[in-house]
C-alpha cells in the first residue's frame, strides 16, 4: 500500500491505478482530517473476474499482500465506508478481487460483520500458509535449532570450503546511491539463472524490470529498502531484496549464483539474514512473501502467516455472479493443483524414460 509502489505500478502497466482513502474528521485539531485508511487497487479484467473488470489488490504479480492499511480504532467503519464508496462510484467495478489478505486480521472480521449486516458479499477462494519470522532473544541459538546438528554442520562446511575460494563476506546496502548499485547486480543475477528460463526474473518482462526500478527507488528514498549480499571476491553469490514497513521486513525477492550452487550459497545467506534481522530491535516480525508454504525460509522459519485470497462484490445484490465466479476459480485452481501433483508424482518416471531413450540413441557419424 505504500505510495512507492502506486506509482511505480502506474509508470509501468496501463491498468488505472485506484487508491481508496479514507479519513477522519478532526475539527479540535489544526488540520482538519487525518488519513485513517488507505487501499490500492488498479482497475484490471482477470482470469476470476471474466467477464466482467473488477478492482484488484495487490495491484501486481510481484506483489504479496493485498490487505487494506487501516487505523486499528475504525477498521470496521473504514472497510464499510470503503464499500460503500465504490458501490456509489458509477466507474467503478463492483467486483474486488483481493488476494494475500492476512487471515485472523480485523479486516477479515469486519467483512465478516459487514457481510452480517447486508452490506455487501464476499467469498473465500483459498487459504495459504507461508513462513515468517518474529523476534527472539538468542538468534544464533535460534538458527542452531532451525535443523539437524548434522546439516549445521554441513553447511559450515560449505561455508569454509566457499571462503576457501576466495575473501566472502556479506554486505547490506541501506543508503540510496548503494541500494541502486546492488539493485542493478540483483537483477543481472537473478536474469542469469533458472528464474530467467522460467521468464520469471524480473528483468525478463520490461515492465516488471521497470517497476522494480521506480518502486526500490521509491522506497531508498525513505530507507524502506534495503539489499543483503553474500559476496566472493567482491562478486554477489547469493541476494535479498527486503522491503521494510514500520516494524515488519518483507523478504521480498531473493537469486544466487548456480555457478556455485554445490555450496547453497543461498541458504548461507539466509543464515545471515535470519541473525541479522532477529537481532535489529526495530524488526518485530519478517513476512517470507512466499506464495507456497514451501523453501528454505518454511524449513528454517516455524512460524507461519496466513493469507486468504477472496472475491468480494460490492454492487447491488448480485449473489449469483459472486457465486459462479467463486465456483468457477475454486474448479481452475482444484484442477491446478491436482495436475501439479500428478506431474511431480511422474517426474521421476519421465526423466528415467528420456536417459533411456538418450542411451538409445545410435552415436553420431564422424565426419
Amino acid at each position: 500500500m505504500d505510495p512507492a509502489v502506486a506509482q511505480a505500478f502506474a509508470a509501468a502497466w496501463p491498468d488505472k491505478v485506484r487508491v481508496l482513502l479514507a479519513w477522519a474528521d478532526e475539527p479540535e485539531a489544526d488540520t482538519q482530517s487525518r488519513l485513517i485508511g488507505v487501499w490500492l487497487l488498479v482497475e484490471r479484467r482477470t482470469r476470476l473476474s471474466w467477464p466482467w473488470k473488477a478492482l484488484v489488490s495487490p495491484p501486481g504479480p510481484v506483489a504479496y499482500l493485498g490487505t487494506p492499511v487501516i487505523d486499528r480504532a475504525h477498521v470496521s467503519a473504514v472497510l464499510a465506508a470503503m464499500l460503500e464508496a465504490v458501490r456509489k462510484t458509477p466507474e467503478l467495478p463492483k467486483l474486488i478481487q483481493a488476494g494475500d489478505m492476512s487471515e485472523g486480521s480485523a479486516v477479515m472480521a469486519a467483512l465478516e460483520a459487514i457481510q452480517a449486516r447486508g452490506a455487501g458479499h464476499w467469498q473465500l477462494l483459498e487459504t495459504r500458509k507461508r513462513a515468517k519470522l518474529t523476534s527472539c532473544d538468542d538468534p544464533k541459538a535460534f538458527w542452531a535449532g532451525s535443523m539437524s546438528a548434522k546439516r549445521l554442520q554441513g553447511f559450515a562446511r560449505k561455508r569454509r570450503q566457499l571462503g576457501k575460494e576466495g575473501e566472502l563476506a556479506t554486505t547490506v546496502a541501506e543508503q540510496p546511491a548503494a541500494v541502486t548499485a546492488a539493485l542493478d547486480e540483483f537483477l543481472r543475477l537473478e536474469a542469469s539463472g533458472w528464474k530467467a528460463a522460467r521468464h520469471s526474473a524480473l528483468a525478463s518482462c520490461p515492465a516488471t524490470e521497470r517497476f522494480t526500478r521506480e518502486m526500490i527507488a521509491g522506497l531508498a528514498e525513505r530507507r524502506l529498502v534495503l539489499i543483503e549480499a553474500l559476496r566472493l571476491n567482491g562478486a554477489p553469490v547469493a541476494m535479498w531484496v527486503i522491503l521494510l514497513s514500520g516494524d515488519t521486513a518483507y523478504t521480498w525477492r531473493t537469486a544466487y549464483d548456480e555457478a556455485y550452487g554445490r555450496f547453497s550459497p543461498g541458504t548461507l545467506l539466509l543464515e545471515d539474514t535470519t541473525t541479522r534481522l532477529l537481532s535489529d530491535p526495530a524488526i518485530a516480525c519478517t513476512d517470507s512473501c512466499n506464495h507456497r508454504d514451501v523453501g528454505h525460509q518454511a524449513e528454517r522459519w516455524p512460524e507461519r502467516h496466513e493469507v486468504g485470497d477472496l472475491l468480494i462484490d460490492a454492487g447491488p445484490e448480485r449473489r449469483l455472479r459472486l457465486l459462479l465466479l467463486s465456483a468457477r476459480e475454486k474448479a481452475f485452481r482444484s484442477g491446478r493443483e491436482a495436475a501439479r501433483q500428478l506431474y511431480h508424482r511422474l517426474r521421476p518416471e519421465i526423466e528415467r524414460i528420456r536417459e533411456r531413450l538418450r542411451g538409445a540413441r545410435p552415436p553420431q557419424a564422424q565426419g
